[in-house]
């Protein structure tokens, strides 16, 4: 077999950083690797590869798999093409001269257990980029430190509680396990949980429960109230959780049967807040305020939507956390990762579907949550600790029909569902919750009336932009058509799986404005527009969404954005530097959030984003209308898992 030598290698490297496959970090990174004196190519390629999987959300590569199967681990190039005019990837990789193990082993770049300087960790079969073994090393230490402490807690006061705050089942419902139950009583007894479901399994209407037990049980013994974090990843999940709580609130605080926990209730303080504002943002640097020295004032600290914690967020987030309060992860496990490196809920809840409860573990959740036992295929005495720590929720409340029939069929990569779902949405009627539109481009006439329907003529929009001549005149009520404006932005969103291309959301938003008359990268009343990167003097976080109103006093624009404090902030054009139109936006930056009518504009070709977990997350952002536009249609969805 022909040994790569290190010209062929750069050659490659070059070629497939020039062709889009890899970043220019990924080449500079091997680059820097070959200056220090590491020649063997082996250690290059897999080096490329590591730092590669990172930009692409994975915090290590199996090198065996590396080795064996390169397609797997490479993805290369994004849309599964190779150009000609650059050397195929596997091939490349094939045509090694020793084993990579052994190379990786005898590279001074490379270190076995972590205890060294050098830029790459390998060990157990997997080579990390140093940092990232270093935060999986620290979760991992940490979190065991946090479920080897269990808070003292009254058993009996948390089973009355419990039996207080859920109602008791009906009679043919009686042999369910209430998940939400065992979940509230799992997260008291634990100073680390995790509670994960699908959409309409109750999260949030279980946090509410959970804080109320907590405080009950803390006020039971005389103690000052906990004082509770509420935080989310984004502005839009924060606000979302605050409103949530909020109304939950609003509802058991009106029930006489719950007197007795009206202390509790009214101690509950719901305000959410971004992670980054939780912890405090340092301009300019990736550290926070709140660190291991200088930890947040907590008791308890809630995350909703934490399939969006990446593994250098939840890093800081431990560090941060006192060690004698609680910690609580809330999220969906089966939706899309975060964009950065390291599926932490996703791993955290790796397992969770089968239970793998132990039975001590198994009866006391049973006693104190007063709920049925555990089926026998939930109970395995050789379970993960970890799994002792996390409950699922498996029975959807609100979340039912087509929508959901097709999302949990992708989810469970089930094919012969898929189609039959897709079938039924191809020769829907307009009734039907889901539609597919299988166009040629998006100078579809189909695509075209798509959007001509829901943007201009059925009031998602408080304006329709220049076609709509009325203008706001009263200076005393804009900030109500802002809240208005901005509510309504939330009946009609498109999401797309890639972010360039002619199926991307740059094109999207382009041909959007072009149907709607406008320039879509210009400013104009009505223009949606999301912030793309954080901004620490405007107090803007990235992904925060606001919209262009004309000020009827003094007859020019400013972007009205939702404020928690004081329902609505201004902020004039020229000072938002890094925004987007934001007609659609990838399915990543929809996470957190719910639309009446949603439309999944999809590639015409195979691509490594388009993932079951991107599908699933797309089609649950839909709240009653799903329409999905792709040219390749049902093959597409069903090659894509």
């Amino acid at each position: 077999m022909t040994e790569v030598t290190s010209n062929t290698l750069f050659d490659a490297l070059r070629e497939w950083r020039d062709a889009g496959w890899i970043r220019s970090i990924d080449l500079a990174f091997v680059e820097f690797l070959q200056q220090a004196g590491e020649a063997r190519s082996e250690v290059l390629l897999a080096a490329l590869c590591a730092s590669h999987g990172a930009g692409r959300g994975h915090t290590s590569i199996d090198v065996k798999a590396l080795q064996n199967e390169p397609e797997s681990v490479l993805n290369l190039p994004p849309e599964n093409r190779y150009s000609p005019n650059c050397r195929n990837p596997s091939e490349l990789f094939r045509q090694f001269g020793t084993d990579v193990e052994a190379a990786l082993n005898q590279s001074h770049c490379v270190d076995a257990n972590g205890q060294g300087n050098q830029p790459l960790v390998f060990n157990d079969g997997k080579l990390y980029l140093r940092r990232y073994w270093q935060y999986e090393a620290f979760i991992e230490s940490n979190l065991q430190t946090r479920m080897s402490d269990r808070p003292v807690t009254n058993d009996d006061l948390l089973k009355s509680t419990l039996a207080k705050l859920f109602d008791k089942p009906e009679d043919d419902k009686a042999e369910e396990i209430n998940w939400q139950r065992v979940a509230c009583a799992n997260t008291v007894r634990n100073r680390f949980s995790v509670i994960t479901g699908g959409p309409g399994t109750g999260k949030t209407y279980t946090v509410v429960r959970l804080l109320t037990a907590l405080q009950h049980q803390t006020l039971f013994l005389g103690l000052p109230a906990l004082r509770v974090s509420l935080a989310a990843p984004t502005g839009k999940a924060a606000a979302r959780l605050t409103e949530s709580i909020e109304s939950e609130l609003t509802k058991l605080r009106g029930d006489a049967k719950l007197a007795t926990l009206k202390d509790a209730l009214d101690s509950i303080k719901p305000e959410g807040r971004t992670l980054h504002r939780l912890l405090g943002v340092k301009p300019n640097l990736r550290a926070f305020k709140h660190h291991a020295e200088n930890p947040l004032h907590t008791d308890v600290v809630i995350v909703d939507e934490a399939s969006m914690i990446d593994i250098e967020m939840m890093t800081a987030l431990l560090k941060a956390t006192p060690k004698n309060a609680r910690l609580v992860l809330i999220g969906d496990k089966d939706q899309l990762a975060s964009v950065e490196a390291g599926a932490v809920l996703g791993n955290l809840c790796e397992g969770a579907d089968q239970g793998h409860y132990h039975t001590e573990t198994a009866q006391w959740l049973q006693q104190v949550a007063d709920t049925p036992a555990f089926p026998s295929d939930l109970i395995d005495e050789s379970g993960e600790q970890r799994l002792q720590h996390v409950v699922k929720f498996r029975k959807s409340y609100r979340f039912h029909g087509p929508i959901a029939d097709l999302a949990n069929a992708i989810n469970q990569q089930d094919n012969a569902a898929t189609k039959q779902e897709l079938e039924k949405a191809r020769n829907a009627d307009e009734d039907y919750p889901v539609s597919l539109y299988e166009v040629s481009s998006l100078d579809d006439p189909a695509f075209e009336a798509l959007v001509k329907r829901n943007l201009t003529t059925s009031g998602s929009l408080t304006f329709n932009v220049r076609t709509n001549t009325e203008t706001t005149t009263d200076a005393n009520n804009i900030n109500d058509i802002a809240q208005e404006a901005l509510q309504n932005l939330s009946n009609f969103q498109i999401l797309t799986a890639l972010r360039e291309g002619p199926w991307g959301v740059k094109a999207v938003n382009q041909k959007v404005g072009d149907i709607l008359g406008v320039n879509a990268n210009t400013w104009y009343e009505g223009r949606p527009v999301m912030v793309a990167k954080n901004d620490y003097g405007l107090k803007l976080n990235n992904g925060d969404i606001g919209i262009a109103i004309k000020d009827p006093e003094h007859d020019y624009l400013r972007v009205a954005f939702q404020d928690q404090e004081h329902g609505v902030r201004w902020v004039l054009p020229s000072r938002l530097t890094h925004i987007e139109t934001v007609y659609a936006m990838t399915v990543h930056k929809s996470q957190g959030s719910e639309f009446k009518h949603t439309v999944m504009v999809l590639p015409d070709h195979d691509s490594p984003v388009l993932s079951k977990e991107l599908l699933y997350t797309g089609i649950t952002r839909a709240k009653e209308r799903l329409s999905l536009v792709s040219k390749a249609g049902c093959e597409l969805i069903k090659n894509s898992y």
